[in-house]
């Protein structure tokens, strides 16, 4: 198979090289799929940089937490799967390559409505999101929700959910161009966060304390403002720490109003709690990709050889929603 192979770990994208490894074997509830794209994740650039390594039993030198394709090989006890179905779905590690050993129940079949770089563009960021407002935030119709790095790959999937929820969103972005780039596709109220205080600018838009539930990728950068926006009984879900780890609290904040905090990292989880995942996905977001309610963002698309063109405009925060990778 071919892969991405990170040789050494640091900040210089030529340390992802692409080689020929031996084809993969499914065994017992696996199954092989032969990947037609991948899509590109923030965790890829941490991980190469030795910040976030891959948990037991994934590939430690090969980045990559989704994919799309066939499956081509069953383990001896699958039941779900005969061959040949065209599915997506996310891993721990691997998704760099051009096969991937994925548990039966963990994958969702691609609606024939979507092409492969549509389809890669939706498995990470829109199950996550909907783990994120759904299952974790419990996020209800009427909520005022905070989506921060709202152009992003996550952004743009959760403003889209928050909207098919009947919920109002609040998005932030670094410029003009990617709030009217996500503008064209969800409705929610923008704000640049290098031009005005998003902090002051919903206060004076929405009133004190009355941001519902937050979603923040942002972590210590942000924690103060969002901490003194949610209402009572408000809940931030933390899905990434861009802004830094450590985060200052007014205790008195989260005991008078009763702030809910829940950190929502993936990649760690044991395996039925994926499963959940997957599975609440396919149910209740999947059937929005055919109804067009739901779109996936494609930002761009790059050949597997062009990894690190496509690596580095992710690094350079250029991407509006995702970067693809695709098989030849």
């Amino acid at each position: 198979m071919k892969c991405a192979v990170i040789e050494s770990y640091g900040k210089e994208i030529s340390s992802l090289v692409i080689k020929e490894r031996k084809d993969l074997v499914s065994s017992g509830e696996n199954v092989r799929v032969q990947v037609a794209a991948t899509a590109l994740n923030r965790a890829d650039l941490l991980q190469r940089r030795g910040l976030y390594p891959a948990p037991l039993g994934a590939p430690q030198d090969i980045p990559g937490l989704e994919f799309v394709g066939i499956i081509d090989q069953l383990g001896e006890n699958v039941t779900i799967w005969k061959g040949g179905e065209r599915v997506f779905g996310i891993i721990a590690g691997g998704g760099y390559a051009s096969q991937v050993i994925v548990p039966e129940r963990q994958v969702v079949r691609v609606p024939e409505s979507l092409t492969d770089i549509e389809a890669a563009a939706i498995p990470e960021v829109f199950m996550v999101a909907h783990d994120a407002l759904i299952t974790h935030g419990q996020m209800r119709s009427g909520d005022l929700v905070l989506v921060h790095s709202v152009a992003g790959g996550l952004g743009t999937a959760a403003v889209q959910l928050v909207n098919l929820f009947g919920g109002r969103a609040i998005g932030t972005a670094g410029s003009k161009e990617k709030l009217d780039a996500v503008g064209k596709f969800a409705t929610f109220f923008p704000i640049n966060y290098r031009e005005e205080n998003f902090q002051a600018r919903i206060e004076e838009t929405f009133g004190k304390n009355t941001v519902d539930l937050i979603l923040d990728t942002v972590g210590e950068a942000y924690w103060k403002q969002n901490m003194a926006l949610l209402k009572y009984r408000g809940m931030l879900v933390l899905l990434g720490l861009l802004g830094g780890n450590k985060g200052e609290t007014l205790l008195s904040n989260v005991l008078f109003k009763r702030l809910r905090i829940i950190g929502c990292a993936m990649r760690a989880r044991p395996l039925e709690e994926k499963i959940a995942v997957a599975q609440a996905f396919a149910h209740e977001v999947l059937p929005h990709f055919e109804s067009g309610k739901l779109k996936p963002v494609v930002d761009s698309v790059y050949p597997f050889e062009q990894l690190h063109e496509a690596t580095a405009r992710m690094e350079k925060g250029q991407n509006i929603g995702k970067i693809i990778l695709t098989f030849s």
